[in-house]
């Protein structure tokens, strides 16, 4: 019984021993398996702060790079910006120069087209004519008038003496004084007549005349002035182009014009726009007959200026287109030829 016993109890023994070998051994893998998981966490750690410090590194340089395209970026928009006020200031500039161009051109044609300008004040009509001769010679003033025949015609012909006419001429300040005029030279063909003035004072405004070579200027489509007393009123200026210089009409050639024109418009001259010279003396204007006549305003029939000095050539005052383009003295003005 005691040996079976102590038999048993040995069994016992060796199983709790082999149970402790056993649990010793598993202890042991734990302990190993524990091990390598440190390590690979260690190693995970490692990983992460590497990639951490890569993220960091990657955000250092994203927000340097952000910095700088900032920086070109703000330095291009403050060069743009710069060289757009460079160029709103030259525009500005060149604007500010256009303006006292046109204010310029604006005072030139009112000193060279429209102060010359004169209203004819005649028996049965009113119209304009153009101031192309004005000085004192040997103590005596002469002043003289283009304008256009049919105009003054009633004061010139007929019964009886001539019948003065009135004409006003206007200053600086668009102010009229009236003057006394006769007709002393005209030709019905052309519908021209020249008046001289009678007055002790000489007009400071006086047409610019064109040598007849600076006439090649006024071609089709060139820019005119059209300056004279429509319906009476004081000197007005209108703008348009010569649209025609081969208008036959009554067997002669004419000019037309596209700047607007109406009765009282007649005798008036017409400027060049690019040198303000008399090109033309306006006739007429175009119309056509229904119940009553209708004015085309924009078809003026034009005297050209080349075939006034022709006929001025063949009067003794010649010397109205030789000296106003010459400049120089051609005969005594006080002295008939």
């Amino acid at each position: 019984m005691l040996a079976a016993h102590a038999r048993e109890i040995l069994a016992e023994q060796r199983s709790a021993s082999e149970g402790i070998d056993l649990l010793g051994a598993r202890l042991e893998h734990e302990e190993r398996s524990l091990r390598l998981l440190e390590k690979r966490a260690g190693e995970v750690a490692a990983a992460l702060e590497r990639e951490r410090a890569r993220d960091r590194e990657e955000h250092a340089r994203l927000t340097d790079e952000l910095e700088r395209l900032r920086a070109a970026d703000a330095q291009r928009t403050r060069s743009d910006i710069a060289t757009l006020d460079s160029r709103v200031s030259l525009l500005q500039a060149a604007a500010d120069r256009a303006a006292q161009a046109r204010s310029l051109d604006a005072e030139l044609v009112r000193r060279e087209c429209v102060e010359p300008t004169v209203r004819v004040n005649a028996k049965s009509e009113v119209g304009s004519g153009t101031l192309v001769w004005s000085r004192k010679r040997a103590g005596r003033t002469r002043t003289f008038v283009l304008t256009a025949w049919h105009i003054v015609k009633d004061n010139a012909a007929g019964e009886g003496s001539p019948v003065p006419i009135e004409v006003d001429i206007y200053d600086e300040q668009s102010r009229s004084r009236e003057e006394r005029g006769r007709v002393v030279a005209r030709n019905e063909s052309l519908d021209l007549a020249l008046l001289e003035v009678e007055s002790e004072r000489t007009c400071g405004a006086v047409a610019r005349l064109p040598r007849p070579q600076e006439l090649e200027r006024a071609t089709v489509f060139a820019r005119v002035h059209a300056i004279g007393c429509p319906l009476g009123y004081s000197p007005l200026a209108t703008s348009g182009e010569i649209t025609s210089r081969n208008k036959e009409l009554d067997g002669l050639t004419y000019w037309m014009v596209s700047a607007p024109t109406i009765f009282g418009n007649s005798g008036g001259g017409i400027y060049l726009s690019e040198t303000r010279q008399l090109v033309g003396i306006l006739s007429r204007i175009s119309a056509y007959k229904s119940l009553i006549d209708v004015a085309v305003p924009h078809m003026g029939i034009v005297t050209p200026i080349s075939q006034v000095y022709d006929w001025l050539d063949s009067t003794e005052f010649a010397f109205i287109h030789k000296e106003g383009v010459e400049g120089t003295t051609v005969v005594d003005a006080s002295q008939p030829r």
